[in-house]
């Protein structure tokens, strides 16, 4: 049995690692994202705050994947896109499901600050809030500084990262929603990979 591996994006910027900047108003919906996602056929991605193709919020398993698209299967879209859009990979599939531990591995030779939040429930994920419970992924109390996240912060892990600690490892509880948000840049590219 081999390890399934998934993405949590890669930014060279203060942005977030999956970064999604359109969506079609097509049967089925097709998003834009930035180069550099990781992302693959089957994998699940949530979509919240897109305002116009209201269609594309929610949970979706992906094909189609190319560098700079996916396609949503089973999506109908409704509008043009509009937003600001938030998204996380979904993690609701054997091995990598929620409360079952992983491995989070980082590269690259960001100098920055890197969030990675962790979400239990989807209006949690899309409010970038923590009321349902969620607790800070990763478990290696030298990795980073935890946050336990509140009714206007989500509960994350916050990596201060420089090229002296690229390619570190940690162990995480997943959590149902991830995502990687990169909230101060100096210079240099961050990426994050789960494995389990």
């Amino acid at each position: 049995m081999s390890n399934k591996a998934l993405s949590l994006g890669s930014m060279g910027s203060a942005v977030a690692g999956i970064l999604v900047s359109g969506s079609t108003n097509a049967t089925p919906i097709v998003i834009t994202l930035a180069a550099g996602h990781g992302l693959k056929n089957g994998d699940r991605l949530a979509l919240a705050g897109i305002t116009g193709n209201t269609n594309a919020n929610g949970e979706w398993t992906l094909a189609s994947v190319g560098t700079t698209t996916a396609t949503l299967v089973g999506s109908v879209g409704n509008g043009a896109h509009g937003g600001t859009v938030r998204a996380a990979i979904v993690l609701d599939t054997t091995p990598t499901m929620r409360n079952h531990s992983a491995a989070l591995h980082t590269f690259g030779n960001m100098v920055g600050t890197v969030d990675i939040e962790a979400y239990e429930s989807y209006t949690d994920f899309a409010a970038g809030t923590n009321t349902g419970g969620a607790i800070a992924p990763v478990l290696s109390p030298s990795f980073g500084t935890n946050s336990a996240g509140s009714v206007s912060t989500p509960a994350k892990t916050t990596l201060t990262a420089a090229a002296t600690n690229a390619g570190q490892a940690a162990e995480v509880k997943l959590a149902r929603y991830m995502r990687t948000v990169c909230t101060a840049y100096t210079s240099g590219t961050f990426g994050a990979v789960l494995e389990a």
